[in-house]
């Protein structure tokens, strides 16, 4: 099975990015959290490694990584193509705002972020893809990023608790329900919702976020709670990059 685990990893982790960057700037704005001692940029260096990494992790799922310019050449034409510029836009602002403490430079950083979101749900609904060829993946990625940002961005009790909750539930009533829908499409849609259903990592990482959600209710910490959300996402990130059917994969084969 391929699990397109640089798509994975640069997916899940600019989404950890554009939710830190998120709370970072609705922090900054109600100035919550922020007490003598306290670092405020410490999110925003957070939220910088965590795109940067992301953005390493693209190279390799380039045939060759020293040509990655080009995959920047077709914008005009391009979600993907967008969707790279986007996020290199999002990680030199993350950059200066780590530099530049300026409340509308954080505001600027937050808007790149949500405007990548966009390109990212636009990239990954292919049409040879029924199955997610819908705004399915801008609510999945859109939810990571509330549940990621929210988990990493809160300090003790804020209501940064009450929004990672929510998205939490919302993300798993729509894991739980996307496959019983696919049931009634076509037939790359029943065999997608069978392979989702069938998959180890989406068991497990249903598991692990119910798991976050639980730790949530109990007040544990909230590193802890976050590292158990991000795996759990991860998890069904694999399946919906390797167990999504696609039209060229059932060439000859009938159904």
């Amino acid at each position: 099975m391929n699990y397109e685990f640089p798509l994975v990893f640069f997916t899940v982790l600019t989404q950890l990015a554009v939710g830190i960057a998120l709370a970072a700037a609705w922090k900054e704005r109600r100035a919550d959290g922020i007490r003598p001692g306290d670092n405020p940029n410490r999110l925003w260096q957070g939220a910088f490694a965590a795109a940067a990494a992301g953005l390493l992790a693209s190279l390799f799922h380039l045939a060759d990584p020293l040509r990655a310019f080009t995959a920047l050449s077709n914008v005009g034409h391009s979600w993907l193509s967008r969707e790279g510029l986007v996020f290199g836009v999002f990680a030199v602002l993350l950059l200066a705002r780590c530099l530049v403490q300026a409340r509308w430079l954080s505001l600027l950083a937050a808007l790149a972020g949500v405007v990548g979101l966009v390109m990212q749900g636009l990239t990954y609904a292919p049409v040879s893809m029924p199955a997610i060829n819908n705004s399915l993946p801008f609510f999945l990625f859109a939810l990571a990023a509330l549940i990621l940002g929210s988990s990493f961005g809160q300090e003790k009790e804020n209501s940064l608790v009450s929004l990672q909750r929510l998205s939490l539930i919302a993300l798993l009533l729509l894991l739980l329900a996307v496959p019983c829908v696919w049931t009634s499409g076509n037939a790359l849609m029943r065999a997608t919702a069978a392979a989702w259903k069938a998959s180890v990592p989406f068991w497990g990482g249903v598991a692990l976020l119910a798991l976050g959600l639980a730790l949530s209710f109990l007040r544990r910490n909230a590193t802890v709670q976050g590292l158990v959300l991000l795996c759990g996402i991860l998890l069904t990130r694999m399946t919906f990059f390797g167990d999504t059917l696609h039209t060229a994969g059932q060439i000859g084969k009938p159904f």
